[in-house]
């Protein structure tokens, strides 16, 4: 999806510059005083970095057939359970969660998650219990270490949904920090 005035794609029902916290350009995240103070070369990796991630991220959505959702919060949502939004009872294993619909139905729910390899069990316990709902898992695109888990609901997408994978290479900027 394109934005008509900046001519930059945009997460399908996301507007440009109100893109969600794990897809803020980093000239905004960092905010502008600090961002012109960062040698050419680390805003050039970091600029780079954001572009990939933000392209496989509407890559994904468009692949699916998603848009990001206005409401969501606990995983129940993907069950068609009227949730509210509240951070405080989220599971520790929803890090970062974007909430992904299609024709108005909930979707998906995308995170990243810091140290899988120890809450893997509780999402897994989860899924367990719902057949209806589906996982994947590849590398984390919001940073680097992070896994990236996909939670769908398979009456709305089916059964062959992905992790979106921004590589490697978009997130070896982090390496290089000062």
């Amino acid at each position: 999806m394109t934005n008509a005035r900046s001519r930059r794609r945009v997460v399908p029902g996301s507007r440009s510059g109100q893109e969600p916290y794990e897809l803020v350009a980093p000239a905004t995240m960092a905010g502008l005083q600090k961002w012109r103070a960062l040698p050419e070369e680390q805003r050039r990796r970091q600029e780079q970095s954001w572009s990939t991630r933000m392209q496989t991220c509407i890559a994904w959505a468009e692949e699916h057939g998603v848009r990001l959702g206005r409401t969501g919060g606990h995983p129940d949502w993907l069950l068609g359970k009227t949730v509210r939004r509240n951070y405080d009872s989220l599971p520790s294993w929803l890090d970062h969660p974007l909430y992904w619909v299609k024709d108005r139905r909930p979707a998906a729910i995308t995170a990243s998650l810091y140290g899988y390899e120890h809450r893997e069990d509780e999402v897994h316990g989860w899924v367990a219990g719902k057949p209806g709902i589906g996982l994947a898992t590849g590398p984390g695109w919001y940073h680097d270490g992070t896994v990236q888990i996909v939670l769908w609901n398979r009456d709305v997408l089916g059964e062959a949904v992905t992790a979106a994978d921004a590589g490697p290479n978009a997130l070896r900027w982090l390496a290089h920090r000062p």
